[in-house]
């Protein structure tokens, strides 16, 4: 592998922004500081530009299976992570769920080889821990799993029937989780309060898109995101709450870190910069925003800036789970597979190409957040939660040279047939950015060049991970 000089730009990583030239070589930084002498293969000018740590994205679901295995999602690993990539993300951590003739174990494992043969950038995955009564013994299995590098583990709290683990078999997950250095994940809605207020819907007949909102009210969320860290305080745990939609939900969360729990929390760039009004009229193409926890009204937007702004919320993950609308010939049921009737449309929007040019936008070019706590929550902190910190997350001698040059200056406008998901949409179709990307570096290689892109399939790594950074 060449060299390369980043020469003339300003360093930023989360506690710190610094005028120096950054030298690559053999996939790791060499060097950082004023390099007048230096000499490399390739030479890019970062004049007048930032330069990043690589994003990490901790929550995508790339050819993920819902509903029983009978749909997934429209972007494999490879083209959701060439999106990642011409985004700014040179690190995704993915999702197993248990397969129905396999055990958890056996489904992460080939899970991994097959993201292993498509991938583009970095990966990891996190253990999604079924219900005991679909695997008895997967307590045994998460024990040979934290042993793979999948240290960090999620249970749900929602979706009784199909996925949500009781709160006895949560705690004896997190009981294991401190034993393993492992980072337990909820995802945080009251399952049983979701179903009743479906159940209610659909006996009068609101069944439309939109009601998928209504079914998952923010107490739903507040109720399960307290019980989560009460749960993981009585056994020392930490933990970690998946997508928080809800500035309810994000207070519970600082309030239990202001009296010392181990709790973090993440959200999405959706909850920040769209609202339910934005679908609230659209009918059937509603479905193309029903996510869960839902994106909610607008009025709830500033109590998640607030919560990111204060350190209640620690990153910013997309939750990619990108359908299409119409319907390819190519893939299993999309988003209108049961129109007019929310409870059949499958869950998640896509964003993972947006999310820092979004958040840059929403949150630095507004002056809610600076560009060091910028860096914070899309690399440094999720490298230190997921154990890939000081490798990833940070520029830094040693580190890897996962790097971007970001243009602040750069006048962009996000729209579906720019983009490079596999999804017909795009939540922020005509946004317009100033800020992105332009060049974008994974371990070295120089993947994104102004726009052009070189990557082969299965050039990402997995990324065995240690236990995580907590403070």
């Amino acid at each position: 592998m060449g060299s390369t000089l980043i020469k003339g730009g300003t360093v930023v990583n989360a506690d710190a922004a610094i005028r120096a030239d950054v030298l690559v070589r053999d996939g790791l930084v060499v060097a950082l500081g004023l390099g007048d002498d230096w000499s490399a293969d390739e030479v890019v000018d970062a004049t007048g530009k930032l330069v990043l740590p690589g994003g990490i994205d901790v929550h995508t679901h790339l050819e993920y299976p819902i509903d029983g295995f009978t749909t997934r999602t429209a972007d494999d690993f490879h083209s959701g992570t060439i999106a990642a990539a011409h985004g700014g993300t040179t690190t995704v951590i993915d999702f197993v769920k248990k397969e129905p003739d396999k055990s958890l174990f056996d489904s992460y494992m080939r899970r991994r080889d097959v993201a292993a043969g498509k991938a583009v950038v970095d990966f990891g995955l996190h253990a999604i821990v079924p219900p005991r009564d679909q695997q008895e013994n997967v307590l045994d299995d998460l024990r040979r799993l934290a042993g793979e590098g999948a240290s960090s583990w999620k249970f749900f709290m929602a979706y009784p029937g199909t996925q949500m683990v009781d709160d006895g078999q949560l705690l004896e997950g997190l009981e294991l989780a401190v034993e393993y250095g492992v980072l337990p994940m909820v995802h945080a809605e009251n399952g049983h309060m979701v179903a009743r207020e479906t159940r209610l819907l659909i006996e009068s007949g609101r069944t439309a898109e939109n009601y998928h909102a209504t079914a998952h009210g923010h107490e739903s969320e507040a109720e399960a995101v307290h019980r989560a860290i009460v749960l993981a305080d009585s056994v020392g745990s930490p933990v970690y709450v998946v997508h928080v939609s809800s500035a309810a939900a994000a207070a519970e969360i600082g309030q239990a870190r202001s009296r010392g729990s181990l709790v973090w929390g993440e959200t999405c760039p959706q909850y920040l910069a769209v609202a339910y009004e934005d679908y609230a009229e659209l009918g059937e193409k509603a479905a193309a925003y029903i996510c869960s926890p839902p994106i909610r009204e607008r009025g709830n937007q500033e109590g998640l800036w607030q919560a990111l702004t204060t350190g209640a919320l620690s990153t910013v993950a997309t939750d990619h789970a990108g359908f299409c609308l119409e319907q390819p010939n190519d893939l299993p049921p999309q988003k209108l597979r049961s129109p007019g009737y929310f409870p059949k449309v499958p869950n998640g929007v896509p964003g993972v190409e947006d999310r820092l040019m979004v958040v840059w936008e929403t949150g630095v070019k507004t002056g809610r957040i600076d560009m060091c706590r910028f860096v914070d929550l899309m690399a440094t902190r999720p490298a230190k939660l997921f154990g890939l910190f000081p490798h990833k997350g940070l520029v830094a001698v040693g580190a890897d040279a996962d790097l971007l040059v970001w243009d602040t200056a750069a006048d962009h406008v996000i729209t579906t047939a720019g983009s490079h998901m596999r999804t017909d949409y795009n939540l922020y179709d005509g946004m317009r950015v100033t800020g992105r990307p332009v060049h974008v570096f994974s371990r070295g290689h120089h993947l994104v060049n102004d726009g052009a892109f070189d990557g082969k399939p299965g050039r990402g790594s997995f990324l065995t991970r240690g236990k995580p950074h907590l403070f």
